[in-house]
């Protein structure tokens, strides 16, 4: 009997945790801005759906260090190891190739005003 209230604690504690996960993600996703817009170079600006990808990715696949409102050429400069170009085009093309849906191509992403 004794085995049974541990296994259920322990599964007790398992949805606890998956649910303040969860919930965890879904304030993120509710307090990210709506749509962001990078500078594209010569190629042009390119904007995004910042909220759709916060629902769907987790936060730290691009905010990989943690502070969520801090801009990714703040450390991806051009000096860095990783400059923002690169950055961008590996963790958004891959993952648009890996997941087979969002745009891959040049102009598909980057838009000239």
């Amino acid at each position: 009997m004794k085995r049974y209230s541990i296994l259920g604690f322990v599964l007790a504690l398992v949805i606890a945790v998956v649910l303040a996960i969860n919930g965890y993600i879904a304030v993120q996703a509710q307090s990210a801005p709506e749509k962001v817009t990078l500078s594209g170079g010569s190629f042009g600006a390119v904007t995004f759906n910042h909220s759709k990808h916060a629902e769907t990715i987790g936060c730290k696949d691009c905010h990989h260090q943690g502070e969520l409102d801090q801009k990714c050429n703040s450390c991806h400069t051009a000096e860095a190891s990783v400059d923002s170009k690169t950055a961008f085009h590996k963790s958004c093309i891959d993952c648009h190739k890996e997941k087979e849906q969002g745009p891959t191509g040049c102009m598909d992403c980057h838009k000239k005003e």
